[in-house]
Parts: structure tokens; C-alpha cells; sequence
């Protein structure tokens, strides 16, 4: 008897096994392991600026990949990489050929791209494959896309881009100035631009009546080029350079949403003079309050930024498309999409999505407004950091937010060199 107890659990054992295994579908235009062979190579996974936004900080999950190396007779190296320099000297080198790069879009994809490093993926993977991956994912690749074709595949944000942005409050100096909670506002469907501008005049105070303003409503978004863009993505929901119906990325698209956006920014700043610091709103992915609550501080709540001038929802803008790529030289790309679509899975966003509640989120009310925000991101934010495109914009914007320039005029000065920037990098 005893013997074949321990017969029937070694059948368990090796059918849970073979359920583990088979529990694995691989995408369409995708090949199943038993097709793939690395003939014991070893492939290299770089990855970068990926830690707080990405399930296990970007890095296969470590049972999984050992089971990659049995099915697919691989090896499986993984580490990261300084600047997107060390990707290029790869792959002039000759070095890449089983390399997958694994990074945030600012660490060099355009750079890449536009040099010829990456292999166009859409070459050899159907449409299907695309659309078959989680939709945060499909928002990445398609805002990548360079020259018609996408050079970004697999799965990397899975259900949800984890850098979403948020505003974050302090309760104490909303309670002190009797104003009602952000939060109960936006759950009512009132927390747009009109209310949080009088929140923000209403809370830019000199507290200890020495004659000097020592409590502002706001941060000061307007010291520098990034600050600029992101209050245009997030108060405004517009970006700089935005892609046409054709798919062709056009400098001030919407040209008086983005007039519009720019005059905010500057009726805050300069004319009721609201942005400061400190500061009773700022703003935040969730990840970046980890300190603040490693410190014990979980006095704050967190709203989605109000809806802006021309908007009727409101923004979660990202600087984070992240996503994976092969050189351009790649040795065995069938293989190497293969091995991708095995080792990140969109259930691993689902598991990450519940150490974000557990670990960056203090309250039921925080949940309910993250998740507003997995529900509803449809891509806004900036694909250029980095790239050299805020290097045009720069002087001429910075004169905007300083009150030296008006937006129209400045749009319409920079417009001839920014769009020539952008032709000049998809090639049009």
C-alpha cells in the first residue's frame, strides 16, 4: 500500500508539471517551444530604468526561466545596462545576436531606432500578435512605431502602465481652510481645472503671518522643459508633437488645446501665482511615494488630475513606454520572440498590480482612483524625453512659463525647426 501511495503522488507530481508547462499558449505567429532549439547558446536579457515600473524590476521570473532553459536548450543571462551607448558598441560589435533589450523608451529607443540598431519586428509578426497583447502594451508599441513599422514587441507593462501619474494632497491644510476632500469631488464628478484653480488660490497662504507666502497651492511646474510638458499632459491632456490620422507625428496637432494648456500654466504660475513649494499638491507615480510612506506618512490622498479646458475625462499621463527589442543583427529572431512571449506573461502584471495595493497604497480610496486609472489610460504622456525634440522647445517654452512670450506666438516661432525635427526622425 505504501508503495502505491507513492506512485500515485509521483503521477501528481509529474502531472502538475506537465500542467505548469501546457498552461502556456504562445501567441499567434508565435513558435511553441518544442520548435525552438538555442542549441545551448546563451541569451543575453538587458535591461534598464525599469526597476519601479515593471513586474520584478524587468527580470524573468526565476523558476519560469529555468524552465525556458530546459524547453528551449538555452541559456539565460540577465543583467543591466548603463546607457543605451553599451547596446549600440553590441551591436556594431557583432556582440548582440542573442541579445534582448528590455528598456524605457528614454534610455535611447529613438536614438536606436533611427540609427538602424533594432530589428522592425512587424516584419515577421502579424497583426494578430500585436492585438493579442495586453492593451497598455499595444498603447507602447503603437506610440513607438517608427517609419510605419513596430520595432517593440511582447509583453512588458502587461494590464497596466505601472508610471501612471497622480496628484497627491496633504489633508491637514485642505481641513484647515474648510474645503471639501478632492476626492469626494472627483467621485462626484466636480473635480475639473475651474475647482482645483480655486482650491489652489485658496490654499496659497502666508501661515505664520511674517508677511512672506510660505504655503502654496501647487508644485512650481514650470522651471524647466519636462515640468512644462508634464502639466500639459496632465492638466491639459495634450502633448507637444501628437500623431495625425495618418499616423505622422505633427508639432501643436491640436494647436489651441495645446494654447489653451500653455495659458493655464501661465495664469497659474504668473498671474495668481499659486505654484511654489511648499506645497499642498504634487504630483507623483505611486511608486514615488515609497518613501514617504516608509516614513510613516499616510496622512495624504490621491486624486487623478482635474479634467482640463478642453478635456471630459481626466489624464494619467505616463513617461514610461517601455517594451522589449532585438538588434538589428539579431542571429535568431523567431526564436528569440518565442523565448520573450515564454518568459513575460501578462499575468505577471496582475500579480504587480497587487504589490502596488499592498505596498504604494494607504487607503480603499487610493485603490479606487489607481484603478480608475488601469481602466482608463489611453496613452497620454511624452515619447521624446531624451530624444533631442525638448532641445528645440526649450528656450521658447521656458519664455512662455516665464510670462515673457505669448503661446501663440511662441508655437507659431518654433513650429518650422520642431517639425522639420520630427521629419527629419521619421523619415518624412
Amino acid at each position: 500500500m505504501k508503495k502505491n501511495v507513492w506512485l500515485v503522488l509521483l503521477v501528481l507530481l509529474l502531472l502538475s508539471g506537465t500542467v505548469f508547462a501546457s498552461d502556456y499558449q504562445p501567441r499567434p505567429g508565435v513558435l511553441s517551444p518544442d520548435e525552438v532549439d538555442f542549441g545551448g547558446k546563451t541569451v543575453n536579457i538587458l535591461i534598464r530604468d525599469v526597476t519601479w515600473v515593471i513586474s520584478n524590476g524587468g527580470k524573468p521570473n526565476t523558476e519560469r526561466a529555468a524552465e525556458a532553459e530546459e524547453l528551449f536548450n538555452v541559456k539565460i543571462s540577465t543583467e543591466e545596462f548603463g546607457s543605451y551607448e553599451t547596446l549600440v558598441a553590441r551591436v556594431m560589435s557583432g556582440d548582440a545576436a542573442y541579445d534582448i533589450f528590455r528598456y524605457n523608451h528614454r534610455s535611447g529607443y529613438f536614438p536606436m531606432v533611427s540609427g538602424g540598431m533594432l530589428y522592425p519586428m512587424s516584419d515577421i509578426l502579424p497583426p494578430e500578435y500585436f492585438e493579442a497583447l495586453p492593451r497598455a502594451d499595444q498603447i507602447a508599441i503603437d506610440t513607438l512605431a517608427w517609419q510605419g513599422k513596430y520595432y517593440a514587441f511582447g509583453v512588458m507593462h502587461g494590464i497596466f502602465n505601472a508610471s501612471m501619474n497622480i496628484v497627491a494632497y496633504d489633508y491637514e491644510p485642505l481641513e484647515l481652510a474648510g474645503l471639501e476632500d478632492p476626492y469626494e469631488l472627483w467621485l462626484q464628478g466636480n473635480w475639473d481645472y475651474k475647482v482645483f484653480e480655486e482650491y489652489l488660490v485658496a490654499l496659497t497662504q502666508d501661515t505664520d503671518g511674517d508677511g512672506a507666502i510660505d504655503q502654496y497651492g501647487m508644485y512650481d511646474p514650470g522651471t524647466g522643459t519636462a515640468g512644462i510638458v508634464r502639466f500639459l499632459a496632465g492638466f491639459a491632456k495634450v502633448e507637444f508633437a501628437q500623431k495625425d490620422e495618418t499616423g505622422n507625428w505633427v508639432f501643436a496637432h491640436d494647436r489651441n488645446k495645446l494654447i489653451n494648456g500653455l495659458n493655464l500654466l501661465h495664469h497659474w504660475r504668473n498671474e495668481l501665482q499659486v505654484t511654489g513649494s511648499p506645497a499642498v499638491f504634487n504630483t507623483s507615480h505611486l511608486a514615488g511615494l515609497r518613501n514617504r510612506i516608509a516614513a510613516g506618512d499616510t496622512d495624504y490622498g490621491i486624486v487623478p488630475y482635474p479634467i482640463g479646458p478642453d478635456e471630459d475625462s481626466h489624464s494619467f499621463w505616463t513617461f514610461d513606454y517601455s517594451s522589449n527589442y532585438l538588434p538589428v543583427n539579431s542571429a535568431y529572431p523567431e526564436g528569440m520572440i518565442a523565448l520573450v512571449d515564454f518568459l513575460f506573461r501578462e499575468e505577471d502584471s496582475e500579480e504587480y498590480l497587487d504589490f502596488y495595493i499592498n505596498n504604494y497604497m494607504v487607503s480603499r480610496d487610493h485603490m479606487n482612483v489607481y484603478q480608475a486609472g488601469v481602466d482608463s489610460w489611453a496613452g497620454e504622456g511624452d515619447a521624446f524625453q531624451n530624444a533631442g525634440f525638448w532641445d528645440v522647445i526649450s528656450e521658447v517654452m521656458g519664455q512662455v512659463s516665464g510670462g515673457e512670450k505669448g503661446a501663440a506666438a511662441a508655437i507659431d516661432e518654433v513650429a518650422p525647426e520642431a517639425q522639420a525635427w520630427l521629419n527629419d526622425l521619421f523619415g518624412l
